[in-house]
């Protein structure tokens, strides 16, 4: 059997303990770079879809299996949060079984009015080929080229958003001139490369872009260097994995910290404060985040802590938002300035049907992350 029908019995057993997953509506916001959302009215609800049945696409098996059942974990809990009379049903398909076309196909036969899925961007490669889709399908992965169907969306965690927030941000607090730090790696280069994008479209100076190896085994030089370059900037730009944040930023704190403000992306943060890791090195430090990891419990928003304790909390977050977001998929179409606060960002849906994510901004303080920017103190 392709599909597993998915009742309350299934559910009760699958189950983390209950997350309500409360999406805000946000009218009259931007696509892509928004800068003061917080004067946007929002108003809360659940699950709003008129669909029935909704096809799960993710893999049972290879090396996308952890990561799928973590994602299928957050769209179970977030189906179980809404009520009984409101939830649509779920049906389980194993994208990593035979043609992806071929599953959406079967999951439309099957009574699904859309799919969520798949995770692997290989198997997304082939849906955008296709020449048509029977149902819209929100993809969790994002491709580069030319997507054929109309009703094929994607939703990703692509570093790309990240690095777009610290750009609109930065913006909004009037920072004109930028430096960036970044490894020598694909996700590196590709974060960098979408803040020098982002950054000379809105007419941002770019001051210095140092590359660095991070298989260095000390980094005295390389942050000497920067340093020196980056002094005239209104602030730096770090791209780094929590490992190499450990090693660079205490020398960059000492050597420019307390002039100019330094900012990062999520990959700085694990997930888990743990200062026996050596996290405490990172004190100080500011950087962008999916909201849910940094207020987990706003208000109207009872949230379950055992998301937040999984291995891979982000993409738990991101199948909650993926099963909330695919009953606004044509709202959002055509509506370009809508928006809604999600679990991953504040989410947008671009020309391109990719939902964009704006995050928010924190720091790590002594005892973990905390939401808003710290900026060193005028006259320093």
């Amino acid at each position: 059997m392709l599909f597993q029908k998915i009742d309350s019995t299934i559910v009760t057993r699958m189950l983390v303990p209950s997350l309500f997953a409360v999406l805000a509506l946000a009218l009259g916001g931007c696509s892509g770079l928004r800068t003061s959302p917080d004067d946007e009215p929002l108003v809360t609800g659940g699950y709003q879809g008129k669909e029935t049945t909704l096809a799960v696409l993710l893999p049972k098996s290879g090396r996308f299996a952890k990561a799928a059942k973590v994602v299928r974990d957050g769209i179970v809990a977030a189906h179980k949060a809404d009520p009984q009379e409101k939830r649509p049903e779920l049906r389980f398909y194993d994208s990593a079984a035979g043609s992806i076309v071929d599953l959406v196909r079967q999951a439309a036969t099957d009574g699904a009015t859309l799919a969520i899925g798949p995770l692997q961007k290989s198997t997304l490669n082939k849906l955008a080929d296709a020449t048509a889709l029977p149902i819209p399908v929100l993809a969790m992965n994002q491709v580069y080229t030319t997507v054929k169907p109309t009703n094929l969306y994607q939703f990703s965690l692509a570093p790309e958003n990240e690095a777009t927030t610290v750009v609109g941000k930065a913006w909004g607090k009037e920072h004109r001139k930028a430096a960036i730090l970044y490894p020598k790696k694909t996700w590196g280069k590709r974060t960098a490369r979408a803040f020098r994008r982002q950054w000379k479209e809105l007419g941002g100076t770019l001051i210095a872009a140092q590359a660095f190896d991070p298989s260095a085994k000390n980094f005295k030089g390389t942050v000497a260097k920067f340093s020196e370059q980056a002094a005239p900037a209104d602030f730096a730009f770090l791209v780094a994995s929590a490992k190499l944040a450990r090693q660079l930023w205490p020398r960059l704190r000492d050597e420019i910290g307390a002039k100019i403000p330094v900012y990062s992306t999520s990959h700085i943060y694990s997930g888990h404060f743990d200062p026996k890791k050596g996290d405490k090195k990172l004190v100080g430090l500011n950087f962008v985040e999916i909201p849910w990891l940094i207020e987990p419990t706003q208000e109207g928003d009872a949230v379950s802590p055992d998301g937040l304790r999984k291995a891979m909390p982000r993409l738990y977050a991101m199948g909650v938002d993926a099963y909330r977001l695919g009953a606004r998929l044509d709202e959002m179409s055509d509506n370009p300035r809508m928006s809604i606060q999600g679990k991953t960002g504040i989410l947008s849906m671009d020309s391109q049907r990719r939902i964009q994510r704006e995050l928010t901004s924190a720091h790590i303080g002594a005892d973990g992350p905390r939401p808003n920017w710290r900026l060193p103190a005028k006259g320093n």
